[in-house]
C-alpha cells in the first residue's frame, strides 16, 4: 500500500543491493525486448508475410514511442508513484510479449510492440527513482550509473542467446520465454514491495509546478541533447559493424552478431567504469566531455577505410568502453537535478527521450550521408557527420561544466 504521508524518509545507512539488482534486472528485460527483434526479423517476415515498410515500423516503434512520450510518462510516474508505474510497465511488457508470440499477422504484432514499448518507457523512467530510494546518499549516483548498463547488457545477452532458439525457427518460444521472465520479475517486485517504501509520490492536490520543477532547469535539457548526439554516433556504428562484417568481409550472420555483442558488452563495462569514477568524486561533466572526445575520434577511425580491420574493431571497442561513461554520468545527474523525489522520473524520461531521438535520427542522417554521392553506400562519407556530432556534444559538455555539473 502506498504510504500516505509526505514526510521525508530518513536516509539509508546501507544500500539495499538485492533491491538494486532486481531493479536493474527490470531494465535488462526491457533491453531483451529491444534486442530480440533484429535477429528474429527474417523469421517474422517469413511467418507473418511482413513487407519492408511493416518491418521498419515494428523495429522502430520503441524509439518512436520513447521519442514522443518519455518525458510525459516520467511526469505521470512522478504523480502515480514509481513502484506502481514499474509494476504496471512489467505487466504491459509481459502482456505484449505473449500477444506477440500469439500473433498471426502484422496488426496483432504491431499492437504487441505498442504494449511492449509503453511498458518499456514506464519501467525505464520509474526504476531510477526506486534505486535512488534504495541507496545511501553517498552511493546514489554510483547506483544510477550502474543502472545505465541495463541496455548494453540486455542487448548483448539477446544477440548471444537468441540465435540458439531462432536456428530452429522458434521465435515464438523466444517471445514467450522473455514474457515469462518478465512476469516472474513483476511478481518478485510485488513480493518485495516493502523494500521500495517511499514518500507519497505527490501532494494530494496536483501541484504541476512542483512536479515539473526538474524540467524547468536548463541543465537537464543540455544533458538530454548531449545524449542525443552521442546516440547518433553509437547507433550509427552499431548499425555499420554487422553490415560491414557481412557485406564487405563475408562473415556469417552469427559471427557478425557475436562481434556486435562483444563490442556492445564493453559499453556495459563503460557504465561500470563511469560508476566507479563518479564514486571517486570525478565530476559528471568531465566524464561527458571525455566521452564525446573519445567517441568522436573512435567513430572517425571506424569509418576511415584506410585503417586495418583490427584497428577499426579496436576503435569500436574504445567507442563502447569510454562512450559508456556518458550514459552513466547523464542518468546519475538526476540525483543532483531533482529538487524532490517525484521529479526523478520526469528527468529520466527527458534523458530517455534525448537518447531515443538520437537513435531515431541516426538512420535517416547516416543514409543521407553515405548515399549522397550515389546509390551505393560510401561509409567513409559518415566521417563529417560523426565529427559534427562529437563537436556539438563536446560543446554541450563544456556548457554543463559551466553550470556546475
Amino acid at each position: 500500500m502506498q504510504t500516505k504521508t509526505n514526510a521525508p524518509i530518513s536516509p539509508r545507512a546501507l544500500t539495499d543491493w538485492p533491491g538494486v539488482a532486481l531493479g536493474i534486472t527490470c531494465g535488462i528485460l526491457v533491453a531483451l525486448c529491444v534486442g530480440k527483434m533484429p535477429p528474429a526479423l527474417p523469421l517474422l517476415q517469413q511467418d507473418l508475410g511482413l513487407n519492408l515498410r511493416e518491418v521498419g515500423w515494428v523495429v522502430s516503434l520503441f524509439s518512436t514511442i520513447a521519442t514522443l512520450c518519455a518525458a510525459v510518462m516520467g511526469l505521470a510516474s512522478g504523480r502515480v508513484g514509481a513502484w506502481r508505474f514499474t509494476v504496471g510497465g512489467l505487466c504491459a511488457l509481459a502482456t505484449g510479449g505473449l500477444l506477440g508470440a500469439a500473433s498471426d499477422g502484422y496488426g496483432v504484432l504491431l499492437l504487441s510492440r505498442i504494449l511492449e514499448g509503453t511498458g518499456q518507457i514506464a519501467i525505464v523512467v520509474s526504476v531510477p527513482a526506486l534505486l535512488a530510494g534504495l541507496s545511501t546518499p553517498q552511493q546514489s549516483r554510483m547506483v544510477l550509473a550502474l543502472w545505465s548498463a541495463y541496455m548494453p547488457l540486455g542487448i548483448s545477452l539477446a544477440l548471444l542467446t537468441a540465435p540458439l532458439l531462432l536456428q530452429g525457427g522458434h521465435w515464438r518460444m523466444l517471445w514467450t520465454l522473455i514474457a515469462a521472465l518478465t512476469g516472474i520479475c513483476a511478481l518478485w517486485m510485488v513480493l518485495w514491495r516493502s523494500r521500495y517504501a517511499s514518500p507519497a509520490p505527490a501532494s494530494q492536490s496536483l501541484d504541476w509546478r512542483k512536479l515539473t520543477g526538474g524540467l524547468r532547469q536548463v541543465a537537464p535539457w543540455v544533458l538530454a541533447l548531449s545524449f542525443t548526439f552521442y546516440a547518433i554516433q553509437f547507433f550509427t556504428v552499431m548499425t555499420f559493424l554487422p553490415t560491414w562484417a557481412i557485406q564487405e568481409r563475408g562473415v556469417s550472420l552469427r559471427t557478425a552478431s557475436m562481434l556486435t555483442a562483444a563490442a556492445i558488452i564493453f559499453n556495459a563495462g563503460g557504465s561500470v567504469l563511469g560508476a566507479s569514477l563518479l564514486q571517486r568524486g570525478i565530476r559528471g561533466s568531465a566524464l561527458i566531455i571525455t566521452a564525446h572526445v573519445v567517441v568522436g575520434l573512435s567513430a572517425c577511425a571506424i569509418f576511415w577505410e584506410w585503417l586495418p580491420d583490427a584497428a577499426r574493431f579496436a576503435a569500436c571497442i574504445s567507442l563502447n568502453l569510454i562512450g559508456g561513461i556518458l550514459p552513466a554520468a547523464t542518468l546519475s545527474a538526476a540525483v543532483r537535478l531533482a529538487k524532490a523525489p517525484d521529479q526523478m522520473a520526469s528527468l529520466q524520461g527527458l534523458f530517455l527521450q534525448g537518447s531515443n531521438l538520437g537513435q531515431f535520427a541516426a538512420a535517416p542522417l547516416v543514409t543521407w550521408a553515405v548515399t549522397v554521392s550515389g546509390a551505393d553506400p560510401d561509409w567513409s562519407r559518415a566521417l563529417p557527420l560523426m565529427a559534427t556530432c562529437a563537436a556539438i556534444g563536446l560543446s554541450l559538455g563544456w556548457y554543463a561544466r559551466s553550470r556546475g555539473l
